[in-house]
């Protein structure tokens, strides 16, 4: 048997390695390099209503609760004054949001209020972590995944899913500040 030239198999190959690409989702995270991370130690989960199935927002919860005991820090509740909030928004659906929340401000409360709210489009299957500090009243890292979540996938598909998708985004956390001064990081 006499196979052709090599171009059928690069080809082939090639079209296998960017449909396997093209399922992994883009992943981003960013962090304040002004804090010192090693002085978290607890955090507590802080819903943000944009979970609206009950059993799949208790799946996030546990999901990451699991991870970030994992990287050192112990869940309270709001009610013990925690290092950090973690809000997830989790969208399964297309969504247009609108929130009194500065990307470069932070969460707003009272006088810390801007006068305009914001509109945001979140694309369907979208995951945003944010890990907010209390007392500076501010995002101190945030991982985010593109096309993440599967709406059509059972709940057992989509947190398996998104337990790689968390274990992803939080290679490297806590993350470090050699000097602990300098402009936001990024990762991957």
């Amino acid at each position: 048997m006499r196979f052709g030239s090599g171009r059928g198999f690069v080809l082939a190959a090639s079209l296998v390695l960017t449909a396997g690409c093209a399922s992994a989702p883009a992943t981003k995270v960013g962090w304040d390099q002004n804090v010192s991370f090693s002085s978290y130690h607890t955090w507590a989960w802080r819903p943000d209503g944009s979970i609206n199935d009950p059993t799949w927002a208790r799946r996030c919860q546990d999901v990451l609760s699991d991870q970030l005991q994992s990287d050192g820090l112990k869940q309270v509740g709001l009610d013990q004054n925690p290092d950090l909030w973690a809000v997830m928004h989790v969208r399964l659906s297309a969504e247009t949001v609108v929130t009194p929340f500065d990307p470069n401000w932070g969460y707003a409360w009272g006088a810390w209020a801007p006068l305009d709210d914001y509109e945001t489009q979140i694309p369907v299957g979208t995951i945003i972590v944010d890990l907010v500090d209390p007392k500076l009243k501010r995002i101190v890292w945030r991982g985010r995944a593109k096309d993440a979540i599967d709406a059509g996938k059972s709940n057992e598909a989509r947190e398996e899913k998104l337990r790689a998708v968390l274990a992803e985004l939080f290679a490297g956390f806590p993350p470090s500040t050699a000097t602990g001064k300098g402009a936001a990081g990024t990762g991957s």
